[in-house]
């Protein structure tokens, strides 16, 4: 019988129990609005480090690192058609990974000339997703709430200097809300209570059922192997609520980005009200000061408070989860983990370690796994209580 471990969960390379686990889904890499027709860009996923370009007809590819003649890095070439040519010497590579020209060689061998490539690559919802997977891929998932025409949909991505399963933990870890987030919380005017949780697995992963004083419960949803869609909030004056769908994709052992789809519930009545909504978000987005990776950094290294910052800054609840997250060291071996003194209120820890568990040892004996079904009903309908 394979025995897993905790550590396990946190190694994505191709040849670990978890990477071959999360090859078996599809993963968001960029932003669909920050990859231009004609351009390449190096991107790194699971510790696969790849050349992610958009073809000149507008088709996003991905292909490996390096050219394979001298080892140039593809992304500073130039992209012809569908194919990219190394920046070094000039070989062509289709969007297969096939060389196709040697423009120096008097006796091309481009037949023999094959780098590695990810023939599966999709938009969906402002973002580019690759399968990594052997053979054909499942469908890709659909979230029909987000695709809706009246509402703005804003695509953020972040990168946060820690291995991807903490924020994994702190999807169904619903009691840190009451401190990390206190100070984005006391600015919406939310309820500082420590509510009441109750866990429960689902077809797509883990409710959670926050009860609060007031006797009103709320339920939040994470979704295997590392999304949440829940009902929340983001720094803004022109918005009420959102809905988010947050998904955190392995970079490496000790990195991951995050990505949040939000739905916005505001005062937007009209897409011209929307299109400008977007266009001032993304300026601030690129016009932060302090950046956001000098403030988690300036903060974990007690040269600056949070609550000094203006909560109204455009990243500030995820700078909240960055000092959270990152404040636990990059990965499972940054302290001893078998000095953690878990109780009730982490249940939600508990239940998802469980399932992982349950499901990388499956994986491991060459056991059926469960077949994750996105539901409707699994998530928020608005922000209704339930």
């Amino acid at each position: 019988m394979a025995r897993i471990v905790y550590k396990d969960f946190f190694d994505t390379r191709p040849d670990t129990i978890a990477g071959k686990y999360l090859r078996r889904f599809w993963h968001p890499v960029y932003r669909s609005q920050d990859l231009l027709k004609g351009r390449a860009v190096p991107i790194r996923i699971m510790h696969e480090d790849l050349t992610l370009y958009r073809g000149e007809g507008g088709a996003p590819h991905i292909v490996g690192y390096r050219c394979a003649h001298r080892g140039n890095q593809l992304s500073a070439g130039w992209v012809e058609g569908d194919s990219i040519r190394c920046f070094y010497h000039g070989w062509k590579f289709a969007r297969t990974g096939q060389c196709v020209e040697q423009p120096a060689e008097q006796r091309p061998f481009c037949e023999k000339i094959r780098i590695p490539s990810y023939p599966h690559v999709q938009e969906y919802l402002g973002m580019i997703f690759v399968y990594m997977g052997e053979g054909e891929p499942p469908p890709l998932p659909r979230y029909p709430n987000f695709e809706s025409t009246n509402h703005a949909v804003e695509v953020e991505r972040w990168i946060r200097p820690c291995n991807y399963f903490l924020n994994v933990e702190n999807s169904v870890d619903t009691t840190h809300v009451c401190f990390t987030h206190r100070n984005s919380r006391t600015n919406y005017g939310l309820e500082l209570d420590i509510p009441k949780i109750r866990h429960q697995e689902t077809e797509w992963g883990v409710a959670t059922y926050t009860i609060w004083a007031d006797g009103k419960t709320r339920r939040s949803n994470f979704g295997m192997p590392y999304l949440s869609y829940v009902a929340g909030q983001i720094s803004d004056p022109e918005v009420s609520m959102v809905e988010m769908l947050v998904i955190k994709v392995p970079i490496d052992d000790t990195s991951h980005a995050q990505f949040e789809l939000h739905k916005v519930h505001g005062k937007l009545p009209t897409s011209e009200d929307q299109r400008r909504w977007l266009e001032r978000r993304e300026s601030e987005r690129k016009s932060m000061t302090p950046s956001h990776e000098e403030l988690y950094v300036k903060i974990l290294d007690g040269k600056m408070l949070l609550k000094h910052l203006d909560p109204k800054r455009i990243d500030f609840i995820v700078l909240e989860d960055d000092v959270a997250q990152v404040g636990q060291g990059a990965t499972w071996d940054s302290w001893d983990r078998v000095d953690e003194n878990l109780g009730g209120a982490d249940s939600g820890v508990v239940l998802i370690r469980r399932i992982w568990r349950r499901e990388l040892e499956a994986l491991a004996e060459g056991k059926p796994l469960k077949e994750w079904t996105y539901q409707l009903d699994m998530v928020p309908t608005g922000f209704e209580y339930v």
